[in-house]
């Protein structure tokens, strides 16, 4: 079928069409690659897949690999195909793929980034090899369609990615391969790795094998990490050691003193309380045993520390199942001293 935009619609043999080696896309879930067999078995391929001719009788995927893939696993010989009569240049080609699978959410984070990387490279070629044309034939050099040199915010501007994004997404490719696998395998998120930057390789490596084998609560993960690139030098384990420490840390056990209660507004507290006795509202120094008024107030001042902004989904869910915790314990306990005023 001759469509009126120059493209033609034809049922291609699937032994005729070759997958682009270059496509930003390397990983396929086989599972999902399963279900979506079954389906066009049952139905048939809905969308056509896009294809350029690349020799006479040989086509070139431009996208749909998923569903030519799927294809062959239900037994088809031909499947739907849009083909356009003029081949693709790279640069256009590399583009539309990409743009393909970010709008299907087909791509995870690493590939993600090796495309951003290798679309730059590829924009840089093609004005490269324009500047040399107009060089070549005695013109003047202006008006390329990127300048001399591709940016980031150019890359961005083909793509709708803002220039933070890309940032954050090349920031991957400089992570050992075994958290770009993790990333790759729907383990972990762009965002999920953040916690890494900053942190030598070794640090690196050893806090994510930590973190995945569960020997480290999604909570303990980016105090550690605070820890680590104070120090270059130290271990994951010895960062863990001194986390723990300070946790376990306890007023009655007069390992540390108590950080100081929070400062309370004029007027509250009476002539007994030792805060209303020292004019700068601080705790004097405590001797002894602290009273189960100095554990709450220490209590609190721990609580006002806890970070609020730049959460995981992870740490989020586990600084609520502790709140919660929390919760039900200060409920017993007012319960408790309200039943014995009684």
């Amino acid at each position: 079928m001759e469509q009126a935009a120059g493209l033609q619609l034809l049922a291609v043999r699937l032994d005729a069409i070759d997958p682009d080696p270059d496509q930003p896309r390397s990983v396929f879930n086989e599972d999902a690659l399963r279900e979506l067999s079954d389906s066009i078995r049952q139905d048939g391929v809905i969308q056509p897949i896009e294809v350029t001719q690349s020799s006479p009788g040989r086509y070139l995927i431009v996208h749909g690999e998923r569903r030519w893939r799927a294809a062959q696993l239900a037994g088809l010989e031909t499947i739907p195909a849009v083909v356009r009569r003029r081949n693709y240049d790279e640069v256009t080609r590399f583009v539309r793929q990409v743009v393909e699978n970010i709008q299907r959410e087909d791509l995870n984070d690493v590939d993600r980034a090796a495309a951003l990387l290798r679309l730059r490279k590829l924009m840089q070629e093609e004005v490269d090899a324009t500047r040399r044309d107009r060089g070549a034939g005695g013109g003047e050099v202006k008006d390329e369609p990127w300048a001399g040199k591709v940016t980031w915010a150019k890359v961005g501007g083909r793509l709708g990615y803002s220039r933070q994004r890309i940032h954050q997404l090349i920031q991957l490719l400089d992570l050992p391969e075994e958290i770009k696998d993790a990333v790759r395998g729907g383990v972990l998120s762009e965002r999920d790795t953040r916690v890494y930057q900053g942190l030598t390789a070794v640090q690196q490596r050893s806090l994510h094998r930590a973190r995945m084998a569960g020997e480290l609560s999604q909570a303990d993960v980016r105090p550690i990490a605070r820890l680590l690139r104070e120090a270059p030098d130290m271990t994951v384990a010895a960062a863990t050691r001194l986390l723990q420490q300070a946790a376990s840390t306890d007023p009655v056990a007069g390992v540390s003193p108590a950080p100081p209660p929070p400062r309370f507004p004029a007027g509250e507290g009476d002539s007994s309380d030792t805060r209303a006795a020292d004019p700068s509202g601080i705790m004097p120094a405590r001797v002894g045993r602290p009273t189960s008024i100095e554990r709450l107030d220490w209590v609190r001042g721990h609580l006002a520390r806890v970070d609020r902004q730049g959460l995981t989904a992870a740490e989020r869910r586990e600084l609520l199942r502790l709140l919660r915790l929390i919760r039900d314990d200060v409920a017993s306990l007012m319960k408790a001293l309200e039943g014995s005023d009684e």
